[in-house]
């Protein structure tokens, strides 16, 4: 498991350090992009910003939602795939809302940030659960629930930081004139 989570932070930062490159998989021609760039409540910060927190909000409950139902099902290794499908689901989102933002670069970092704040919440939440963990009686060992909730810290930071990289910064993709 160790080796998994690992893994999925390098992932993450070489999908970071290569955002330009990746954003060739969402067309300008994609469904989604077009909707938002024609829609005018898009193009202004506090909406698009709240839209984004909402979708955050959505997609990181749905994914609670499907592992809570695995679990209770005891569907062994299931979880893995679902959590990387959930990363791919929202950096393919993040970067739809990118293209998609049309208003100056300065507005697309306010909307970033306004948008990517419900990851730094849920990371100050699991800092307080960590920092006031007690045991549910005499003599339980708090370890795996502390280790639990560190991950869980871990996870939205790095969810903070990559929305609010990917949506806050535009891609810069250069196409060689021929």
């Amino acid at each position: 498991m160790t080796l998994f989570f690992l893994m999925g932070l390098i992932m993450v930062a070489f999908i970071l350090f290569f955002r330009a490159s990746l954003f060739h998989f969402i067309g300008e021609n994609n469904r989604f992009v077009l909707i938002l760039q024609n829609t005018k409540w898009f193009q202004n910060v506090w909406p698009a910003g709240l839209f984004l927190f909402v979708m955050n909000t959505i997609l990181f409950s749905s994914t609670l939602l499907i592992l809570y139902l695995i679990m209770t099902f005891s569907i062994p290794f299931v979880h893995l795939f679902v959590m990387m499908l959930a990363v791919v689901v929202s950096i393919v989102f993040w970067m739809s809302v990118n293209k998609a933002w049309l208003n100056s670069n300065k507005n697309r970092i306010k909307m970033a940030a306004i948008g990517s704040s419900f990851y730094l919440l849920l990371t100050f939440l699991f800092l307080y659960l960590y920092v006031t963990i007690k045991p549910f009686y005499p003599g339980e060992d708090t370890f795996m629930r502390a280790l639990g909730i560190s991950l869980a810290m871990i996870v939205t930071f790095v969810a903070w930081i990559c929305c609010f990289v990917i949506t806050g910064f535009a891609a810069k993709t250069h196409h060689k004139k021929v």
